[in-house]
């Protein structure tokens, strides 16, 4: 067995860091922490050893809620992210036509529609203006929005006279682009090169989220064909929104690839104005969102989920939607009891009332949270909510605050999967250029926003008994980062990056002589 001595490094420790401190890696476990005169003797001859200046060492990264093979299949296509204005989105287009062949459909992602001038979003018009021989299907950062030029609409047997495809809407189109861009291998490849991206950021674990109602699935097989190859660096715990979704061959699965759950989508997005809110939207007057399902569906699903002994993990991002997820698990709490497997988790909670947070709390549920949605929506939020509502929104610290457990992610590809911006986003609430502060009262403490990607997302699954924790007998998932961050604040610890990265002790980053490796 294959033994490393890390030392002098500040190891995170659950509450604070510790300087100087040593951890010993014995396999795929921790074997012993704690100062290096009490560490070093307990490491057998031939150990190798890592000899650190004082950087920090944190357990692996929880990325709590993400569309990995969506956003693996997206970072082989067109982002639009960087579009400036409606103009300069459909000049992409025409230039990502250029070098494609005639009958190749064009996928563009990502456009933010909400920064552009002209104060419009793409309209099927705007991509038959173009011209160009390719079938268009693009879609809006949230997800919840697809735009469709006519050959795209043509070839998927949808009649649409303005191309824009809402939620489920976009699936025939979904389906009919990716048989033509995606082979299973060209599949497997992105989401091989996907995962050793997540890793190179310190990830070592991750809850992808499939969405087959949205043409965003999730398929186990891949990652175990990853796994028998040695090329799956993280481990997967994995949402469907399909309750049909078959157990693996060892039951829900194993500590590196599992079926965690159901995935029900309450509502849609704030930027689209799918999200489902309790009152219109403040600059569209009669439109308040739309709920996916009645009561009794939703209702039907917990209480499925809970014959089958899986956990669930409702997407509710306006308060009309988390009233009906507050409404349908205390009916089928009432059935059920409390006392089930594991709590659901509330993704999203971005629109929350003081009256929702005491219910959430009430009812014991995980709250999952995208802190990178405070910089990306500060200038589209007020808008929509009205400043009334805004007290409400990307309210992080009041939700710690009634003792809930909340966990942090990137849900990719809406944002980044960068960890540590989302950790400045946290501590900072400010916007990308970090002149504008949002509720400053809602920032969290460094040592509050680490828990919230290490130990509370592991405890939200039930693994928090081996996961997330530098402690012994623990799992070797660890990150060694290129500085010491607990005295960083903005762009020290936004620009931080991952020096080492260890899963199950085995490297997916960084080069120390012998150490076995994932095959990249």
């Amino acid at each position: 067995m294959d033994n490393l001595l890390i030392t002098g490094g500040a190891v995170w420790r659950g509450a604070g860091f510790v300087r100087g401190a040593s951890v010993l890696l014995s396999g795929d476990s921790i074997a012993a922490v704690g100062a290096e005169d009490e560490v070093r003797p307990r490491a057998p001859a031939g150990s190798r050893e890592l000899r650190l200046s004082g950087e920090s060492v944190l357990p692996g990264v929880t990325d709590g809620h993400l569309h990995l093979s969506t956003w693996a299949k997206q970072r082989t296509l067109l982002d639009l992210s960087s579009a400036k204005s409606l103009a300069d989105a459909l000049e992409m287009v025409r230039e990502e036509a250029r070098r494609l062949p005639a009958e190749r459909w064009i996928r563009g992602w990502n456009y933010n529609d909400t920064r552009w001038p002209e104060g419009r979003s793409f309209a099927r018009r705007d991509l038959d203006a173009l011209g160009i021989p390719n079938p268009i299907l693009l879609q809006r950062v949230c997800t919840h929005i697809n735009v469709a030029d006519g050959k795209a609409l043509a070839l998927s047997g949808i009649d649409s006279p303005d191309g824009i495809l809402l939620e489920r809407d976009a699936i025939p189109a979904l389906r009919a682009m990716e048989r033509n861009v995606f082979t299973r291998p060209a599949l497997k490849e992105a989401l091989r090169s996907a995962c050793f991206e997540l890793a190179s950021w310190g990830v070592t674990c991750a809850h992808p989220c499939g969405a087959d109602d949205y043409g965003m699935e999730e398929d186990l097989s891949l990652y175990a064909e990853l796994r028998r190859e040695g090329a799956l660096p993280i481990r997967i715990f994995s949402y469907h929104d399909d309750l049909a979704c078959p157990a693996l061959p060892t039951a829900f699965g194993d500590g590196w690839i599992h079926y965690q759950g159901l995935k029900i989508f309450l509502d849609g997005s704030l930027g689209g104005r799918t999200a489902a809110l309790s009152s219109p939207y403040a600059d569209a007057a009669g439109e308040s969102g739309v709920l996916n399902w009645s009561d009794d569906a939703v209702t039907h699903k917990l209480r499925a989920a809970r014959e089958r002994g899986a956990q669930t993990m409702l997407h509710a991002i306006g308060d009309a939607a988390l009233d009906q997820a507050i409404r349908c698990i205390r009916r089928v709490d009432a059935e059920f009891g409390r006392e089930c497997r594991l709590r659901d988790r509330i993704n999203h909670v971005m629109v929350c009332r003081p009256d929702q947070r005491r219910a959430l709390a009430e009812l014991g549920l995980f709250c999952e949270i995208q802190p990178s949605f405070v910089p990306s929506d500060m200038n589209m939020a007020e808008g929509r909510l009205g400043k009334d509502r805004m007290p409400w929104a990307y309210a992080w610290r009041s939700l710690l605050n009634e003792g809930l457990c909340v966990s942090a992610s990137s849900d990719a590809p809406v944002e980044s999967v960068d960890p540590w911006l989302s950790l400045w986003a946290l501590m900072e609430r400010s916007d990308w250029e970090g002149r504008r502060v949002s509720a400053p009262e809602e920032r969290l403490t460094l040592e509050e926003c680490i828990s919230l990607f290490t130990s509370n997302p592991n405890r939200a699954i039930g693994q928090d008994h081996r996961l997330g924790r530098i402690e012994a007998g623990f799992a070797a998932d660890l990150v060694v980062l290129d500085r010491d961050i607990s005295t960083l604040s903005g762009t020290g610890l936004r620009d931080a990056q991952a020096a080492y990265v260890f899963a199950g002790g085995k490297l997916s980053k960084g080069v120390i002589g012998g150490w076995e490796r994932f095959g990249a």
